[in-house]
């Protein structure tokens, strides 16, 4: 009889999207079959930890994730992305507030402890994804685009929302600690949860390319796309190293 295979559900924001199944996704990555386990799940566009508040959310995420858990054997949570490289900014820029990166990441991790706290997991194994390394640089490249992303829902046009952003945008050395400082809190928090937790930063940062330094850590260039993006390159080695983290948060590799 042929082995039933386990499967890992992920919900998080398009970033996820890395581990979200294909029909050929199997035979593209070269996968032995049969797998040991599947991936479902889904990485919804503009997701947020600041989404998670109580109140109504317009993406209905909060519902989704609890909708699934009485089913779920296995669930990934994989968000923060979108705060710390787009609504970090908007929140600076765009609301003008004044938070510096340290408490925005001790705001971030606040709102996704007291989600987590009043899940019902009951016997769904829970792992919280940590955020990757930017692509957002250099600095000239992460202003215009993060403007685009900004200035929705305003009436200012691009080049307006570029002057407002410009200021506040961090470098791309001071966007990784702040990226890093959330995973290590991210990281505390789900061992104190008694979750799992894991990232892909080893995998993608310039340390994982032979004969390259790691100081300062950054994407590694085979990571970055060509195109106006502030995701990863979509490659058949990003979706790997994606969907073996997944199996090891869960011991099943």
């Amino acid at each position: 009889m042929q082995r039933v295979p386990r499967t890992i559900t992920v919900l998080g924001d398009s970033h996820a999207v890395y581990f979200i199944e294909s029909p050929f996704f199997a035979g593209r990555l070269g996968l032995s079959m049969p797998l040991r386990y599947r991936i479902s799940g889904s990485a919804t566009k503009a997701a947020s930890v600041a989404g998670f508040r109580p109140g109504a959310s317009t993406l209905k995420v909060k519902d989704k994730i609890r909708a699934v858990l009485p089913a779920c054997e296995c669930l990934v949570l994989a968000f923060g992305q979108v705060d710390l490289e787009l609504g970090y900014y908007f929140r600076r820029a765009i609301k003008q507030e004044d938070r510096d990166p340290a408490a925005y990441v001790a705001w971030l991790i606040g709102i996704y402890s007291d989600f987590i706290a009043d899940l019902p997991v009951g016997s769904c194994r829970l792992a919280l994804k940590g955020v990757n390394l930017t692509a957002l640089a250099p600095r000239p490249f992460a202003a215009r685009y993060v403007a685009r992303i900004a200035k929705e829902g305003t009436t200012l046009n691009w080049d307006e929302a570029q002057k407002r952003v410009e200021p506040f945008i961090l470098s791309e050395r001071d966007q990784n600690a702040m990226h890093l400082s959330f995973n290590d809190q991210l990281a505390q928090l789900a061992a104190q949860r008694g979750f799992g937790y894991f990232d892909v930063v080893a995998q993608t940062g310039n340390g994982s390319i032979p004969g390259i330094s790691a100081e300062p850590l950054r994407l590694a260039e085979q990571f970055r796309t060509g195109g106006f993006d502030h995701h990863m390159a979509d490659t058949v080695v990003l979706r790997r190293i994606h969907y073996e983290a997944a199996g090891r948060a869960f011991s099943l590799v």
